[in-house]
C-alpha cells in the first residue's frame, strides 16, 4: 500500500507540473500589450483669457526680476493688433511683453502652460505666433528688439513644475525655439532678417519626440529672453489658434 501511495503522489505531481508547463506555453502575449492611448487632440483658440483658464490652462510668469506682466487678453488693453482667428466677440489671442521683467535687462521667462495630456513620439503641436512692433527711433524703421519663444514638453509628469529664470524646471525638452539668436525684426528693408522673430501671424509646428513610451505630462510656450527689460530686448510675443493633433487622430 506504501508503494501505491507514493507512486500515486509521485504521478500526481507529474500531471501537475505538465499541466503547468502547458499552460505556460499559451500565448499570452496580448496581457502585455498596453491598451491604444485615446485621442488626445484639442484646439485653443483664446477667444477669452479667462476661458482658457478655465479650461485647464496656466500663466505662470518666473522672469529674474519679475514684472507686472502676465500672459493676457489680446496683449493688454487696448489689444495689440487683431487676432489670427477669431470665434468670440473677443480679441482671441493671448501675449505677453517686456514688463514680463521688471530690469532694465533681466531675463523674461514666462510661461503658458497646457493641460494635461498623454503625450506620444509623433504628437505635434500647431500655432500662429507674432511679435509686436515699435518705432526704433532711426526715419520709419519699427523693430521687436529680439523676441524669442520656446515650446517644450515635461514628459515626467503632469506636475506645473518650471523654475526661476533660466531653469526650464520639468520642461527640459524643448521641441521648438523660434529667434534663439534673438535677431532683430526690422520694417526697414535695409535691415530685414528673414529669420527673426516674425511681425505677421505665422504658422509653427512642434513635434513630440524623445519618449520612451506615451506618458502623462503638459507642453508649454515660454517667452524666453535673457537680457531683457525696459532698456534691453524684446518687446511682445502674441499667440493663437493652438492645436494638439495626436499621432493616431483621424
Amino acid at each position: 500500500m506504501l508503494m501505491r501511495k507514493s507512486t500515486f503522489s509521485f504521478l500526481t505531481v507529474i500531471i501537475l507540473v505538465s499541466f503547468s508547463l502547458l499552460q505556460s506555453c499559451k500565448d499570452d502575449s496580448y496581457l502585455l500589450v498596453k491598451p491604444a492611448v485615446p485621442d488626445q487632440s484639442f484646439s485653443e483658440e483664446f477667444d477669452t483669457a479667462s476661458a482658457a483658464l478655465a479650461r485647464g490652462w496656466h500663466f505662470i510668469n518666473k522672469s529674474d526680476p519679475i514684472g507686472s506682466d502676465v500672459w493676457q487678453q489680446g496683449g493688454g488693453l487696448p489689444p495689440w493688433f487683431q487676432p489670427y482667428s477669431n470665434n468670440g466677440s473677443y480679441v482671441g489671442f493671448v501675449g505677453a511683453d517686456y514688463t514680463s521683467t521688471s530690469a532694465a535687462a533681466g531675463i523674461i521667462s514666462n510661461w503658458l502652460v497646457s493641460p494635461p495630456v498623454t503625450l506620444q513620439n509623433g504628437d505635434r503641436i500647431i500655432f500662429y505666433t507674432r511679435g509686436l512692433l515699435y518705432y526704433s527711433g532711426a526715419g520709419t524703421d519699427s523693430t521687436d528688439y529680439g523676441n524669442r519663444l520656446q515650446v517644450s514638453i515635461n514628459q515626467y509628469n503632469d506636475y506645473l513644475t518650471v523654475g526661476d529664470g533660466e531653469d526650464p524646471g520639468d520642461f527640459k525638452n524643448v521641441l521648438v525655439d523660434i529667434n534663439s539668436n534673438y535677431e532683430f525684426f526690422h520694417t526697414d528693408p535695409n535691415q530685414y532678417s528673414p529669420t527673426a522673430y516674425p511681425s505677421n501671424w505665422t504658422r509653427f509646428e512642434a513635434t513630440v519626440s524623445g519618449l520612451n513610451e506615451p506618458v502623462k505630462g503638459r507642453f508649454a510656450f515660454r517667452y524666453f529672453v535673457e537680457g531683457a527689460g525696459f532698456n534691453g530686448l524684446a518687446s511682445g510675443v502674441a499667440i493663437d489658434k493652438v492645436s494638439y493633433i495626436s499621432v493616431n487622430h483621424h
